[in-house]
């Protein structure tokens, strides 16, 4: 699927998610209350055919290291 759905489970972590993918230069869309309910809160990672590898390599490695500075991820796994 060309729309990946990253469970933030808060909407507060889904716009800090957000906003500091963004400062690493990763475009995600936030998707939170009353869109969603608030348990709900969700970030839209979106891919194209057009992204090499190496460039979805670097977003996951920012993806990871911005949910780790959030608290949404730990060092054994997702925070919940």
């Amino acid at each position: 699927t060309p729309i990946i759905p990253l469970f933030m489970w808060d909407d507060i972590k889904a716009l800090q998610m957000t906003k500091y993918l963004f400062e690493e230069g990763i475009f995600v869309n936030p998707v939170v209350a009353p869109a969603v309910p608030k348990e709900d809160s969700l970030i839209r990672f979106s891919l194209m055919a057009t992204h090499t590898m190496e460039q979805v390599n670097i977003a996951i490695e920012k993806i990871e290291k911005v949910a780790r500075k959030i608290g949404v991820l730990s060092a054994s796994g997702i925070s919940h």
